[in-house]
């Protein structure tokens, strides 16, 4: 066989490695484009929330977060606002109380990290009762602005039966420089078109950590033991593989302020989402993989789902992928050199319609301002501090991020209700 033959069947082979990751966003793009985001919610609320804020050293925007969720337009009756002080070497504590917020104050240093937070805070509540009385817990970040409907949206999936429940996570300062509209975009990709259109066709959503509802029969059902540099994330592979459903609502959004430019904080945020996916990944591959208690259908839809590459390194390899679906043709001498040439074309469309409608769905099923499409010419100035970002040694443990409450102040009094 000629150099070019085996040249196109090993881009064949290519093809048809790339075809689950390409079905997949195809799915997730056309799902989420044909679907509503709006929540119907009932006439009256009657769900008993616990909202929980963990923080940690979080003095600089601890009241405002604490006031966005003391303003949900929600009986006062039927929520309270608990700030978990966790190891806080600051005055967090104190500036949470004159917020309005319940406190509970933890120091255990050898067990620092919002999952260790999150476990003890549930245990208390077990251990005196009061658990007993919530219908739910809400967790939202310190440095997070809640729309003021989040608690309305979650009463009307608990009262459909949802245990876990992850709003639309996004960005409160998206307008502060390119890299918080890049950010901006990709997480109405990742948080918010994956997710709404994967759920709509039933696979479980991933937990964002933050805007996180999980009711207290699935936390029974499915005791929190998540302490990871990814906690959120592991739990939620916990949920599915125990059964359950973490289901996405689309319209609940919280705001989180992200850091403006680069720098040691942003690298060491990075590295510690990424590491702690990459090795969770890793680990719960093989256990998937051997799961007979899964059934077959989900457990491959898990499978490619957990050999993804992330976002940025996905889209490189399509593209790549699509210039050697090129190259093959022209080595063949075009589409109509026979079935290898056809098959090569068709795969060249499929990747490209597939890439076009999967980058475009945030415009139209979020709203992101169609003028940040000039911003996604920055995506190799991001995908190259990425790299360099990853190079550096593995976080051995969580490290708080330095916020930028400024910008999200702005942002909070913007969502602000009237009045």
């Amino acid at each position: 066989m000629s150099l070019a033959g085996l040249f196109v069947i090993a881009v064949l082979g290519l093809n048809l490695l790339a075809l689950p990751y390409l079905a997949m966003m195809l799915v997730a793009a056309v799902s989420a484009l044909t679907g509503t985001r709006r929540t119907r919610l009932p006439d009256e609320p009657t769900t008993r929330f616990l909202i929980v804020v963990p923080a940690h050293d979080e003095r600089a925007g601890i009241a405002q977060t604490v006031a966005s969720c003391r303003a949900q337009e929600y009986p006062d009756d039927l929520f309270d606002v608990l700030v978990i002080a966790d190891n806080c070497s600051d005055d967090t504590a104190p500036l949470a109380a004159a917020a309005g917020a319940e406190v509970v104050v933890r120091q255990t240093p050898d067990r620092r990290s919002k999952g260790h937070a999150i476990e003890y805070l549930i245990e208390r509540l077990q251990e005196s009762g009061r658990f007993d009385e919530l219908d739910a817990l809400v967790v939202i970040d310190a440095d997070t602005f809640a729309s003021p409907d989040l608690l309305r949206k979650f009463d009307a999936r608990v009262r459909a039966g949802d245990d876990w429940i992850q709003g639309y996570y996004t960005v409160a300062n998206a307008d502060a420089t390119w890299r918080t509209r890049l950010m901006t975009y990709a997480f109405s990709l990742i948080n918010g078109v994956s997710p709404f259109g994967l759920g709509r066709l039933g696979v479980s959503s991933p937990l964002g950590g933050n805007g996180m509802c999980f009711t207290a029969r699935g936390l029974r059902r499915v005791p929190w033991r998540a302490y990871g540099l990814v906690e959120d994330y592991e739990y939620s592979w916990t949920v599915r593989r125990a059964g359950g459903f973490v289901a996405f609502l689309p319209d609940a959004v919280v705001k989180a302020t992200m850091l403006e430019g680069g720098g040691e904080a942003a690298v060491n945020q990075r590295r510690r989402w990424e590491a702690g996916r990459k090795e969770l990944k890793r680990r719960l591959f093989g256990e998937v993989l051997r799961d007979r208690a899964m059934r077959l259908g989900d457990r491959v839809i898990a499978l490619v789902q957990l050999t993804t590459p992330t976002t940025t390194r996905l889209l490189a390899l399509l593209l790549l992928l699509s210039g050697l679906n090129l190259a093959g043709l022209w080595a063949l001498g075009g589409p109509t050199a026979g079935p290898a040439g056809w098959v090569l074309a068709g795969f060249c469309l499929l990747t490209v319609a597939t890439v076009a409608t999967y980058a475009l769905s945030p415009f139209v099923v979020f709203g992101v301002p169609w003028r940040y499409l000039g911003t996604l010419a920055r995506v190799p100035v991001y995908a190259a501090w990425k790299l360099t970002a990853r190079a550096g040694r593995k976080p051995e443990g969580w490290v708080r991020t330095t916020r930028e409450p400024e910008a999200g102040r702005a942002a909070a009094r913007e969502d602000a209700p009237a009045g």
